[in-house]
């Protein structure tokens, strides 16, 4: 593969070889599917597959071997004894039709939250990186800026909003919802009234 895209775009079936064959004992899980969506029922193709942290950069780098890195985000969420966090590529993307979206999970446990940065394989990984950070409390390792990107600097550094096991978070959440005075009409009706001295 490279990244000139000359293969380009792969099947389902060609992806799968692919992984196997460069990834073999490494992949914990894989899985293809294909799934029909919106009202022309345009078929959409997916991958999930699962690598132990250990294995992590080798599948991004072996993702950026077919085509450079199309980085959605990564989504994240506590699971008990782990944190499971899910890299959404894209592969065959500049492919009308063609697009792949390839899911790669892979299970950090909580007595030792780190995994490496790939920002040098995939820069824009930085702002999902961060977010990760300040969320679940993952230290990301040579990540190139570790500041706080999303929570304000009063937020305590050793709580994290994501975290099922974090004491203490409800106390710091703000229940607008709860607080919120209601209107039977629109702010646009009761603006109007108002300016008409009703």
């Amino acid at each position: 593969m490279n990244q000139e895209g000359e293969d380009l775009p792969l099947s389902l079936k060609e992806l799968e070889e692919y992984f196997n064959d460069e990834l073999e004992e490494k992949l914990k899980e894989f899985r293809t599917e294909k799934i029909e969506k919106g009202i022309s029922n345009k078929p959409m193709k997916l991958i999930w597959m699962r690598v132990a942290r250990e294995s992590f950069r080798d599948a991004v780098e072996t993702i950026a071997d077919i085509q450079l890195p199309h980085l959605s985000v990564a989504s994240g969420s506590d699971k008990g004894d782990f944190v499971e966090l899910i890299y959404h590529f894209m592969v065959n993307y500049g492919y009308p039709g063609q697009e792949t979206a390839l899911n790669l999970k892979v299970h950090i446990p909580k007595d030792d939250l780190t995994i490496p940065t790939i920002t040098d394989i995939v820069p824009g990984a930085i702002t999902t990186e961060r977010e990760k950070q300040e969320f679940l409390g993952i230290d990301v390792i040579d990540i190139p800026d570790d500041r706080r990107m999303w929570l304000d600097e009063n937020y305590p550094e050793d709580k994290y909003p994501w975290r099922w096991d974090d004491e203490g978070m409800e106390s710091m959440s703000r229940h607008v919802h709860e607080k919120e005075q209601t209107f039977e009409k629109p702010v646009s009706e009761r603006v109007e009234k108002e300016e008409d001295g009703d």
